[in-house]
């Protein structure tokens, strides 16, 4: 058996188990087996060129519904739960799972020695022992309060295993976080924690210089050289709302995509690589061209607006756009105020990442997002606490990557995720203020 036909089978063999034989396609030797064709939306008629009038052969959609229709949605509660529980299944088979299953068919002994990534579940709280001190880079910015909700687990989990936090403060740029790693180095800590926005070989002089000094290191969402990290499923993530977005506009209609600026916070980059990617292979869908949202220092709600304006004018037709995917909250009720502004009702939004702002507009239904997508940063503060004092402490922790999957929210659950929130944001500001957080 071959290596795809063994991801087929595992693939395969776990969605007959849950029951679903339908949206999964398998091409070998030229053939689609059992796979019927895609019904025809319920709520828009598609009309459109032929491929040989449009490169990428997209159709437009002409959204014939008046405003209470198009936003009927925030009321399809079934529909939504059905395809966000469908994505979240399509987008869990991590490399790990994947690994598992793989050794189950051919044998167990090809992945013996291939531990090269785990589930943040395993990570065990410290064991008892000597005080330590930990340095922690505070340099999250004002709309940045899923990395404040980490950083407010990371310095709690550090506290609750009996050591000592060193902060410095900074901004939330690649130069900011690097200078405040590098500063802590002077501070007698015994571990740091590294991370958001530089990545492993941007770092790597730092991790050198805290090594050679018997400091330990540990990844707060990306890699850090000859260090364990824990970070989210940036490519789950990915897959995840964009296989919610294929199924949700029926793989059809013209699409944009906005985050930060290319290069400024990676998991932006490999996550609008990956949509497009996914819409590359079907023949009725077509991505525009990435819109800069700029850098996280900038007024970004106000961005997402101007550009979201441009969009609209540029595409003043309705269902000339068939859905805008933002991966940055700020962008996301930006866009949804210049739809506002323009009395456009027929562009569905679809988000990543979760704030008290966002979720008391989409809670209010001011703002049309059908399906967003969250990284669970306080987890991932938390196993990152706890590492850097095992760490610290001199427990044999293995130089890995553990990840924690994607969350994902529908309208409805909208009001829960705010209270939930909420209290987060009132802890974390309450504690991180101690620290000059």
């Amino acid at each position: 058996m071959s290596g795809n036909q063994v991801i087929w089978f595992i693939v395969h063999k776990r969605r007959v188990a849950a029951g679903h034989h339908d949206g999964f396609r398998f091409i070998e030797a030229g053939r689609v087996p059992g796979v019927g064709p895609t019904p025809p939306p319920t709520h828009a008629r598609v009309t459109g060129k032929s491929s040989s009038s449009n490169k990428r052969g997209a159709s437009r959609v002409e959204i014939r519904s008046n405003r209470e229709e198009n936003m009927s949605f925030f009321d399809d509660t079934v529909r939504l739960r059905r395809l966000a529980q469908e994505a979240t299944e399509y987008a869990q088979f991590s490399r790990r799972s994947l690994l598992k299953g793989a050794a189950g068919v051919i044998g167990g002994a090809a992945f013996a020695n291939s531990a090269v990534m785990a589930s943040a579940e395993e990570i065990t709280p410290p064991a008892p022992g000597k005080k330590v001190r930990i340095g922690v880079p505070l340099t999250y910015g004002p709309f940045n309060q899923p990395w404040r909700r980490g950083c407010w687990q990371i310095v709690k989990a550090v506290l609750d295993a009996g050591g000592e936090v060193v902060t410095v403060r900074g901004e939330p740029t690649k130069a900011s976080e690097q200078a405040a790693a590098r500063a802590l180095l002077d501070r007698g800590i015994d571990a740091l924690v590294m991370g958001i926005y530089s990545q492993e070989s941007e770092t790597a002089y730092i991790a050198d210089e805290a090594h050679k000094r018997g400091i330990k290191t540990v990844g707060f969402t990306i890699p850090v050289k000859d260090s364990p990290a824990v970070m989210d499923d940036v490519w789950g993530t990915a897959t995840t709302l964009g296989y919610f977005v294929q199924n949700y506009c029926k793989r059809q209609g013209t699409f944009a995509q906005t985050a930060e600026q290319r290069g400024y916070f990676t998991p932006f980059d490999m996550e609008v690589d990956m949509f497009e990617l996914m819409c590359r292979y079907e023949p009725r869908m077509k991505v525009l061209p990435f819109i800069d949202g700029g850098q996280g220092t900038t007024d970004e709600i106000s961005v997402g607006r101007k550009n979201m304006l441009s969009l609209l004018q540029a595409n003043p037709e309705p269902g000339s756009l068939a859905g805008f995917i933002s991966w940055w909250w700020p962008f996301t009720l930006g866009a949804g105020q210049a739809l506002k502004q323009m009395n456009r009702d027929d562009v569905p939004l679809f988000n990543h990442y979760l704030s008290t702002q966002f979720l008391e507009a989409w809670a209010a239904k001011q703002v049309p997002v059908v399906f967003s997508c969250d990284s669970p940063f306080p987890e991932i503060g938390r196993k990152t606490g706890e590492l850097a004092v095992k760490l610290a402490r001199g427990e044999d922790v293995p130089n890995i990557v553990y990840r924690i999957p994607v969350i994902t929210k529908t309208p409805d659950q909208a009001a829960e995720a705010l209270t939930e929130l909420k209290s987060m944001d009132e802890q974390a500001i309450a504690l991180l203020k101690q620290f000059g957080g």
